[in-house]
């Protein structure tokens, strides 16, 4: 028995050794005879490999006739022509892999020449090439006991002829759960076999069935080149690129420094997206956003696809960048689910941070139909918190009961619609909230029950652990509204800021863009249908009343809700007069309130007792105490000169509100802000006159200095559609319609109604 024959039966080991053992005998370790008389050379397969210029194969068979008999030496007439044309062709058949065919040819030259004899070569290899096969194939269907078993039953294949054989019997150990056998299959390879190529994918098979320090094994057998590299230099690479994507796939695995390194210096010299993305989600799920988005951005200029747009769009987002983040995951929401799912989570990010950011209206505009489409109950949730943080309750109040129509049992958006209903003063809704959701929602009960809002107030002002915003944004948000405020409701149209510790705040922020996608508007109140809240205290026993100093009526300055009301007529729609929130000045002038009440002098309480006139609705009288601030002169002057202007605003004297704005210096951003505000009034005056060409101008003119507002982008759409601009029109309304806005709808149907006319 050869010597390599013995050492893979000594590897492969236990029961199969002895079979194996028993089977195989190879020529030359027979009988004493053999070993003195020279055996006979079966040479049919050279000659066959010989006279078809096989060059290869015929190479093969001279180095393994040489290793079973060491004194042959190949014949000198090899070229010469062939003898047996039959078993000729018998070989040919063998060579192109048609083994029953060979065997039915011997069968009938056998049945014509009994005496004949196959060559026993060509009976062992075509037993081999048939055992080859069938182990082949039961490797294919992963029936590893059946390949253990061919391997146990023709020894002859583990050789390194037939490395593919050996791959296959170690894979067969791994899934039978014989690793050690496993091993010691990939190291016999490394040890005997020396085509570099089979050495290097012999590492490359291991590595998904072997744990890293087995890999590490392997590579000790490493053998240099001619120019003395390592062979398997880039399987180490390859290693640690394994080791960090099990890292990053589960946050607890870690990976040495030394493996980091190296990993940026592959991604920087090579220049495919796939180490920087790897990289990048590694360095993200080990809280190292920071440095994730350089290798996202990286990943994502080398076209690294939706998975590299997903980590840049996470990472922004992660930093508080979900701004620059939003028009990204929108280019790239729909090549995967996930990242769908990144789109989502930006935008409402977005829609509930705090403060409230002033949005692009096309950041809404194509946010809204998403979760209209997919009824994205979180989605809708964001939504209400963003109108209901910018002060438009109505609309708040319209997405948190599209959310809980939704999903009916989705607290969060039944606490959201509480609290508009608390805003607008809607007694009977609240009652009926709390009385649904009483027993399922202690802070909805709460916005009516001060003992229990004191004792959520208490426990809160305890509480040390604080919501994540960016693990958590939707309950952030309503966090930040929890305990409730213990004061009256703000006006309508002014958004509550710093809603903490139980102490209110409101102040103004820019109206630059009115959200408006107002879904399901004018639709009829929802019933709550759910088992009474027993409280316990005194105001169980009847209906539950609002907090101290809520008011029946909505707030008088209250914009209607345009969703509620009856359909316009194209000839006798009247635009509502825009009116700027106005909220207390303390933080600008020092002063407070209740000093200006009490009759405080000096330019701030001036300024204050004016704001607190333009909270009452009283401008004219606003315009009194402005003056008087602004005589005063100081710091206070530019704060009244702005009060003032508004004031005139709001009683719609464009000219005198002009004028007011320059009786002192204004910051550039209070200066465009005044400015875009005229030239809406200047638009809205030009309407009621019915100059619709000159509402058009004015509105361009103030789209050059700020973004285009609903209710302009509604006086636009009148103003073409008075001037027969019908294209022009049909456009805003669309746009207006797919927001949810009601005056979209009423526009579209009265470009219907003339068009038939003029076509009948």
């Amino acid at each position: 028995m050869s010597l390599k024959r013995a050492i893979l039966l000594i590897m492969l080991g236990g029961a199969v050794v002895p079979a194996i053992g028993q089977q195989i005998e190879l020529p030359g370790t027979g009988g004493t005879a053999n070993k003195t008389a020279r055996p006979k050379v079966d040479e049919t397969a050279l000659r066959y490999f010989a006279s078809q210029g096989d060059t290869r194969r015929l190479e093969a068979e001279i180095a393994r006739l040489r290793a079973l008999y060491p004194d042959w030496t190949p014949p000198d007439d090899l070229f010469g022509p062939q003898t047996d044309v039959e078993l000729q062709r018998m070989w040919k058949m063998y060579a192109e892999g048609k083994y029953s065919d060979v065997r039915s040819a011997i069968a009938t030259r056998q049945a014509a020449d009994p005496s004949w004899q196959a060559p026993p070569d060509l009976l062992a290899r075509l037993t081999e090439a048939e055992n080859r096969r069938q182990l082949v194939n039961a490797s294919d269907a992963e029936q590893w006991g059946t390949v253990l078993r061919l391997a146990t039953d023709a020894p002859g294949l583990l050789t390194c002829t037939n490395v593919d054989i050996l791959w296959r019997v170690a894979e067969a150990f791994v899934k039978t759960e014989q690793t050690p056998r496993a091993l010691d299959a990939y190291t016999y390879v490394l040890t005997n076999c020396n085509d570099p190529g089979e050495r290097l994918a012999t590492v490359q098979k291991a590595m998904p069935l072997l744990t890293d320090e087995q890999i590490e094994n392997l590579l000790k057998l490493e053998r240099k080149d001619a120019a003395g590299k390592p062979e398997f230099a880039a399987l180490r690479d390859d290693l640690i690129r394994r080791r960090m994507g099990r890292a990053a796939e589960n946050p607890e695995y870690t990976v040495p420094d030394e493996d980091i390194k190296r990993m940026e210096a592959l991604a920087r010299q090579g220049t495919t997206p796939g180490d920087p993305l790897l990289l990048g989600w590694y360095l993200f799920r080990h809280d190292e956003a920071t440095r994730a988005l350089e290798w996202f951005k990286l990943a994502l200029d080398r076209k690294g696809g939706p998975k590299a747009a997903e980590g840049y769009v996470l990472a922004l987002n992660f930093l508080g960048r979900s701004l620059e983040a939003e028009p990204i995951a929108f280019e790239w929401r729909d090549s995967a689910p996930e990242n769908n799912k990144a789109y989502l989570d930006v935008v409402i990010a977005l829609l509930t941070a705090d403060p409230p950011p002033v949005l692009d209206e096309i950041v809404l505009t194509r946010f809204s139909p998403v979760v209209m489409r997919d009824k994205y109950v979180p989605g809708a949730q964001a939504l209400g918190w963003y109108a209901y943080n910018t002060g438009q309750i109505v609309t708040s109040q319209s997405w948190f009961d599209t959310a809980l129509n939704w999903d009916p049992n989705d607290e969060p958006s039944a606490y959201g619609l509480s609290l508009t209903y608390w805003r607008l003063g809607d007694i009977a809704r609240l009652n009926a909230m709390v009385q649904s959701w009483g027993p399922r929602s202690e802070r909805i009960v709460a916005l009516v029950d001060p003992v229990v809002r004191a004792r959520l107030e208490a426990r809160n002002a305890q509480t040390t652990t604080q919501i994540d915003p960016r693990l958590d944004p939707l309950g952030a948000a309503a966090a930040r509204l929890t305990p409730m405020p213990s004061l009256t409701p703000p006006p309508i149209g002014t958004p509550p800021i710093g809603l903490r510790g139980g102490a209110a705040q409101y102040a103004q922020i820019p109206t630059a863009r009115q959200f408006q996608p107002i879904p399901q508007a004018g639709t009829a109140p929802r019933a709550y249908g759910a088992a009474p809240y027993q409280a316990q205290n005194p105001l169980a026993t009847g209906q539950f009343q609002p907090l101290p100093g809520a008011t029946a009526q909505p707030y008088a300055g209250a914009q209607p809700y345009a969703g509620a009301q009856p359909s316009y007529a194209a000839a006798d729609y009247v635009p509502t007069p825009r009116r700027r929130p106005v909220a207390r000045s303390v933080a600008r002038t020092g002063s407070t309130v209740e000093t200006a009440a009490a009759g405080g002098g000096g330019g701030g309480a001036a300024v204050a007792r004016g704001w607190r006139l333009m909270d009452l609705d009283r401008p004219m009288e606003a315009v009194r105490a402005f003056d008087q601030a602004i005589a005063a002169g100081g710091r206070a002057a530019e704060d009244a000169a702005y009060g003032k202007s508004l004031a005139y605003l709001r009683m719609g004297m464009t000219n005198k509100a002009q004028a007011a704005a320059l009786e002192a210096p204004q910051s550039p951003r209070r200066a465009v802000q005044l400015s875009g505000d005229l030239l809406a009034q200047r638009a809205l005056a030009a309407y009621k006159d019915q100059r619709y060409v000159e509402t058009i101008i004015a509105l361009d003119e103030r789209s050059r200095i700020a973004p285009e507002q609903q209710d302009l982008m509604v006086l636009r759409a009148w103003a073409y559609y008075q001037i027969r601009d019908i294209r022009s029109a049909q456009r805003i309304f669309r746009a207006l319609q797919a927001q949810g806005n009601a005056e979209g709808a009423n526009g579209m149907a009265a470009i219907d109604a003339l068009t038939r006319k003029y076509r009948t």
